[in-house]
């Protein structure tokens, strides 16, 4: 199965960090917490923000494990 392409991946990324970290005009938003720490879930201290390249790797495992584990139904059959 294909994953998200590069350039879709750069593109949230960006989103992401401009919401946190953007330039506006001549002043900057002042980052209080490092991408690291900001990506850290939200039980130990960071808010929870997805990495979205590993979010996408861990849907096409689960889309591979139960594409493996099923029989015999339509979309498995269109898929293969």
């Amino acid at each position: 199965m294909p994953s998200v392409p590069s350039v879709v991946l750069k593109k949230i990324v960006k989103i992401q960090r401009d919401f946190l970290w953007d330039w506006k005009f001549d002043w900057r938003k002042i980052a209080w917490a490092s991408r690291e720490k900001v990506c850290e879930s939200r039980d130990v201290g960071g808010l929870g923000i997805i990495d979205i390249k590993v979010f996408n790797t861990t849907l096409l495992g689960k889309w591979i494990s139960h594409l493996g584990s099923t029989k015999g139904e339509l979309w498995k059959e269109v898929l293969g």
